[in-house]
């Protein structure tokens, strides 16, 4: 992917990326709202959530993962997430998807989210090679 990470400040390794370059010609791909709730579940049909985060923020993932295979591509093409958390937690888990790729990021803490249950949901930015 020809993106090129920003940093201003010099600093060989940070959590995130403080700014990243795409300097290609490819498609965006934008997922919102991305929780823990089954990807075929209707909008009516009820949801039990799991109860601790890092098992949310893992089906949360494994959906944003299936959204990426869709399009043919990986977490490595992300570029920015926004993260919103009830509770804070979970940035182990990110990694396990995301290894060494630190995409530009966002954290915010809430005091809910709109499905009873829902401890965390994602905004994702990919890029999407044209084929």
């Amino acid at each position: 992917m020809p993106v090129e990470v920003v940093n201003t400040r010099n600093v060989a390794k940070t959590s995130f990326a403080p700014g990243l370059r795409i300097s290609s010609d490819m498609d965006l791909l934008f997922l919102s709202g991305m929780t823990a709730r089954p990807l075929d579940l209707d909008e009516g049909e009820s949801y039990e959530y799991p109860d601790t985060l890092e098992d949310q923020a893992r089906a949360t993932l494994e959906n944003v993962k299936s959204v990426l295979d869709e399009a043919g591509i990986t977490f490595n093409e992300v570029i920015k997430i926004v993260r919103f958390y009830t509770e804070t937690a979970g940035n182990d888990i990110r990694a396990e998807y995301l290894g060494d790729w630190m995409p530009c990021s966002t954290t915010l803490g809430v005091e809910r989210l709109p499905d009873p249950g829902c401890k965390i949901m994602y905004d994702v930015t990919a890029v999407v090679p044209r084929a």
